[in-house]
């Protein structure tokens, strides 16, 4: 039987955590934020894609916070990533201050960085 031997075009991966959640616990429709940061993303990378989660974490209070958050992710190349890095962590800046949060999570290829 003969193997496969292919290199994957998209090497790397980049997500933001768009939260469902205002002033750290008020449930809001976060659509409209997640429409654009697919657009954005789409624009830099060529596609990109969301999924729904749930999560948790500890505020600046020390209360646990849970809440839906929607996970919109795009896969590029390396070179596209390097490029690219600062156009994305502007846009989960944007979204933090648009949505009043303490922070919201950026990750690249697994590894994470709170905004």
């Amino acid at each position: 039987m003969k193997t496969l031997k292919f290199k994957f075009d998209l090497d790397s991966k980049v997500s933001i955590y768009v939260p469902s959640t205002q002033n750290v616990s008020e449930q809001v429709d976060n659509t409209v934020q997640v429409k654009n940061v697919i657009r954005e993303l789409s624009g830099l990378f060529g596609g990109a894609t969301a999924t729904q989660a749930v999560g948790g974490w500890v505020s600046e209070s020390g209360e646990t916070i849970l809440e839906r958050v929607t996970i919109v992710y795009s896969f590029c190349t390396s070179e596209q990533l390097r490029e690219h890095f600062e156009d994305v962590y502007a846009i989960a800046q944007r979204i933090k201050e648009e949505m009043s949060q303490e922070a919201v999570t950026l990750e690249i290829n697994g590894q994470v960085k709170f905004v």
